[in-house]
């Protein structure tokens, strides 16, 4: 199994957290768990495939850029 932390911050931790919520997820190859801890948003994910993993760190950073620009621009 391989597997990522992903912690950044953000103008509303809370906020682009809630968004990235519906990509929480726990499959068989794949977990996915987004929340916050001290304002950072910290997300962890977790695939038996490499690939897979850093196609899903990929896509989940690029969720987050989306949403930070969406909430922080009022």
């Amino acid at each position: 199994m391989h597997s990522a932390i992903l912690k950044t911050s953000s103008g509303d931790s809370d906020g682009v957290s809630k968004a990235l919520d519906v990509d929480n997820v726990e499959l068989d190859d794949l977990s996915i768990h987004t929340r916050v801890n001290d304002k950072k948003i910290v997300t962890r994910i977790s695939s038996g495939n490499m690939n897979t993993l850093l196609h899903t760190l990929d896509d989940i950073i690029s969720c987050q850029m989306v949403a930070e620009r969406v909430i922080t621009s009022g």
